[in-house]
This record gives structure tokens, sequence and C-alpha cells, in this order.
């Protein structure tokens, strides 16, 4: 596996690792509205949704290193 094919699922794993460990650091996946009307609903959805794009970008960026290697 060649550096430009190991770089883009690396970039996966850390976003979305920081992402998930860093929920409310991230860019609000809720809308301004939401934060305005009910800001605590709207901080436990932005914590559950931060996660869950955390999760999946790392688990693409294992499944891509995996696809990569196996190639």
């Amino acid at each position: 596996m060649d550096l430009p094919e190991l770089v883009p699922p690396l970039i996966f794993v850390a976003a979305g690792g920081y992402m998930y460990s860093r929920p409310m650091s991230v860019r609000t996946l809720v809308s301004p509205r939401e934060w305005k009307e009910s800001p605590k609903k709207a901080e436990h959805l932005q914590r559950g949704l931060a996660k869950a794009v955390g999760l999946a970008l790392v688990v693409a960026g294992v499944l891509w290193f995996v696809v990569g290697l196996s190639s």
C-alpha cells in the first residue's frame, strides 16, 4: 500500500476519533433553531449525532484501509 492510498483512511480515522472523543468541539450538527428553543435537548442531540458520525468515520477509515491492504 503506497502513501497516497494510506493517508485518506488515516485522516478518516483521526477525524472520526476526534469527533467521537470531543462531540461538543466540532461543527454543530443541530440547527440554530433547536439551540434557541431547547438548549439541553440540542446539546444531547449534538453529542449523540457527533458520536455517531465520528464512529461512522472511524469504521469507514478502517474498512478503507483493510480493502486497500487486500488489493
